[in-house]
Order: structure tokens, then sequence, then C-alpha cells
């Protein structure tokens, strides 16, 4: 007999951005950001989401998740995130296929559901720089355990269509990664490796890297990621940029600081304005009650002193290396 399990998520948001002559956006499937479009913008963080998870029989489980959030069109059409039948072949052993999260990052698997993190959003200089958060194929997981370790290690192939701000379908083939989390009491070590297609970029080879390390002592939450790409434009120049992120935040019964510092920066010259950026980022978690919580959080934006960093919709007269603040205030909830 089947069982089904219903899960809801969701964020709403509002933040606001000291500059009108530029757009804070999270990553740049973002259509319009905080600035110049809307110096009060809902859209940066807001979002809703529901999961269905059903045991259909011994060992076979299917998982739907629908989320509705700011879409590259500007429009909260919901869409499928995770559409997938997991398959138990041993008790450490499992497959899945259809569409599937890829565990590219420390946090790929909560990075929407808002109420499980401290903070409002992950470092948009480290999440950015992979648009795929997930790929229609099959994955394996193979969960190993060694002494007081346990090794969570996945392979994953597929492919995925990304449709971006200006309506252009990207096409990725022969997406495959490798992950391994390894956990250790309060310590958690992720690495994963990617390589696709994709079919705007000349050759279309693209490779992803990622390392990050997590330590959870219940009061205490400290947090270190860092990532590497390596993609190429039409014209055959390889970007290489790297990102970092440092996170620590300190459980205080129902209150939660944080702080973070955050920088994106490119590796190779390439044509254009190049991609730089540090971001300062600090705030407070109040858990209002059960499976609710309020954030308010502040960020310090600073380009590179030839970038524009991560903003979009620049306007005649902004300035490369210009900082901007930009507060934001969610309310977060989970069932």
């Amino acid at each position: 007999m089947s069982r089904w399990h219903w899960n809801s998520f969701g964020t709403l948001g509002l933040a606001h951005s000291s500059e009108d002559r530029a757009d804070f956006v999270f990553d740049n499937l973002q259509p319009k950001g905080t600035g110049f479009n809307r110096r009060w913008n809902p859209d940066l963080d807001s979002r809703l989401g529901v999961q269905l998870n059903a045991d259909l029989l011994p060992g076979l489980e299917a998982v739907v998740q629908v989320v509705s959030e700011q879409r590259p069109d500007n429009s909260y059409t919901p869409f499928l995130n995770w559409a997938n039948l997991r398959y138990e072949i041993l008790p450490d052993l499992r497959i899945r296929a259809g569409r599937v999260a890829m565990a590219s990052f420390m946090a790929s698997s909560s990075r929407k559901v808002g109420y499980s993190n401290p903070w409002i959003r992950p470092s948009a200089e480290v999440y950015r720089l992979l648009a795929l958060t997930n790929s229609d194929g099959v994955d394996i997981e193979y969960r190993l355990r060694t002494g007081e370790f346990t090794h969570t290690l996945s392979a994953l192939y597929g492919k995925k269509t990304v449709i971006n701000t200006r309506d252009q379908h990207v096409h990725n083939t022969d997406v495959w990664g490798v992950y391994d989390t390894s956990e250790f009491g309060p310590w958690t070590v992720h690495i994963a490796h990617q390589q696709k297609h994709t079919d705007n970029q000349n050759p279309p080879l693209g490779k992803f890297w990622s390392a990050g390390v997590s330590y959870d002592s219940g009061l205490w939450l400290l947090n270190a990621e860092w990532v590497r790409a390596e993609n190429y434009d039409g014209r055959r120049v390889l970007a290489v940029r790297e990102a970092w992120n440092l996170a620590a935040a300190y459980r205080m019964d129902l209150l939660t600081p944080f702080i973070s510092l955050s920088q994106l920066r490119p590796l190779t010259v390439v044509s254009g304005t190049p991609v730089s950026q540090t971001t300062l980022a600090t705030g407070v978690r109040w858990d209002i009650r059960k499976n609710w919580d309020l954030k308010l959080q502040w960020d310090h934006v600073r380009p590179g002193n030839d970038s524009f960093g991560t903003l979009q919709a620049i306007q005649p007269g902004f300035p490369k290396g210009k900082p901007v603040n930009v507060v934001a205030v969610v309310l977060d909830f989970a069932y």
C-alpha cells in the first residue's frame, strides 16, 4: 500500500538597495533585481514550494518537488524542480532516475528551503558559478562506513536545458558528476567535480570543482566553501573563475546571529568587463515559532576596481568598483 508524505516550504521576502543605477541579483537567471528596476523588491528571495514523497513499493519511492519563484521570464510559473523514482538496491546502495538534484555545493538540496539555513541566501559569488541545479538522467549513491566516518559517494549522468533571461534555450548534454560527502561527529566535508557540454560555448566543454567543510556543534555553525569553473565563450576564449565563502552562525536560543565573507575573482583575461566582487554579509535569524523564522540581513557588495561585479542592468554614470548596500528581511516556513 502506498504511503504519501506532503511537505511545504516558503519564503516571503523584501529587499532594498542603496543604488538606483544597477540591480543586485542572486544569479544571472533573475531578470530583474533590487536597485534600478525596483528599490524595494519582493522577488529577490521570495518563493513557495511543495514536495511529495510516495512509498510505492518496498524499496521504491517517488519524489516530486514543485517550486514557484521569480523565473527568467519574470513570471512565477511553477516548475518541476525534482521528479524522480528512487530504488534501494541494498540498504546502502540506491539509484534514482528522472529529474534529480545535483550535489554541486554544500547546500545543494536545501538552498531553496530558507528555513533550513541561518542566512537568507547562500553566497551569490559561489553559487552563481553553476547555473545547473538539477539534471534529467540517473544517479547512483553508495553509503560507506569506515570507523566513525560515514562517506556518501554518488555519480550522476544526464542533460538539462536552461532558459536564460534572453529567452534562449541553452542545452547542456553529457552532464556528469562525482561527489563525496564525509561525516565525522560535528564535521561534514563535501567535494564535487562535474563536466558538461554546452551548445553556446566553443568548444562546448565546461568543468566545475567544489570543496567545502562544515562544523556544527549545536551552538556554533562554521562553513567554508570553494568553487572553480572553467567555460569557453563563443569565440574560443577560456574563462576561469574561482570563488570562496566563509560563514559563521551562533545559536542563542531563539536568536542566531551570523556573518559571511565571500569573494569571486577571474583567473584569466577575457574580453569585456571582468566579474570580480567581494561581499560582507551579516544578520540575525529569529525563530518566532515552530517551523517559522524571521531574518534580517545586510550585504555590503564591493565590485573589483575595474568591474561591476555581479550587478546587472548597469545604467549610464554608474562607476566601476562602487560598493552597494542591500538590506533584506524574510519570513520563512517549512512543514
